[in-house]
């Protein structure tokens, strides 16, 4: 299995290492350690970084509804319909993006039929979604460290097409990602994590 061609690396952070909210989602975060540690481990990621998709994604859970792992959010309707939906939302009435790490109900089959509400199992399918990511821009830019990671972190937001859609736009790869910002504030936030022991 591939691996992103990522040194470990220190993340520059502008969050304040005493920040209370985020101190609330690193406490949240420890909850599921051992599998952010194997999720890490197993396709070739900083911790730290995976730390990052999560907070911005869930606040490791604190932000779902109802809070916790089994938790959903991205309510926000969708006009195109897919064949497992008939309208603008999911038809169990829950959101989008489901668990910890948001695993996107149109995108992903895992977000309709797998065990998305289990954390092991949640983490480590975003870490797959994400290794797949660096493998795509491996194969199809001439991206490498940071700039590679940062790439297939803005695809986990809005999808790979779009980011190289960017790339060939000459524009930055968060561009076209939610509030423009998606993988420089989850490196951000990756940052933090490492001044709390995470690496």
């Amino acid at each position: 299995m591939a691996t992103p061609s990522v040194s470990p690396v220190t993340f520059p952070t502008t969050i304040s290492a005493s920040d209370p909210n985020m101190l609330a989602q690193a406490t949240a975060a420890g909850n599921y350690q051992q599998f952010i540690l194997a999720a890490a481990q197993q396709y070739g990621f900083q911790p730290s970084v995976i730390c990052g998709i999560g907070s911005r994604e869930s606040g490791w859970g604190l932000l779902l509804r109802p809070p916790g792992p089994a938790g959903t959010g991205d309510f926000a309707p969708r006009q195109n319909t897919k064949p497992w939906r008939s309208g603008p939302m999911p038809p169990d009435g829950q959101g989008f993006g489901r668990g910890l790490m948001q695993i996107d109900y149109d995108a992903f089959d895992f977000a309709r039929t797998g065990n998305w509400q289990d954390p092991a199992s949640n983490i480590n399918f975003g870490a797959q979604v994400l290794q797949n990511n660096v493998q795509f821009f491996t194969n199809n830019s001439s991206l490498q460290g940071v700039d590679l990671l940062r790439a297939a972190i803005a695809a986990y937001n809005c999808g790979a097409g779009n980011v190289q859609r960017a790339l060939q736009q000459s524009l930055d790869v968060d561009a076209y990602t939610a509030n423009a910002n998606y993988s420089a504030d989850v490196l951000n936030r990756a940052g933090f994590f490492q001044l709390q022991g995470w690496s």
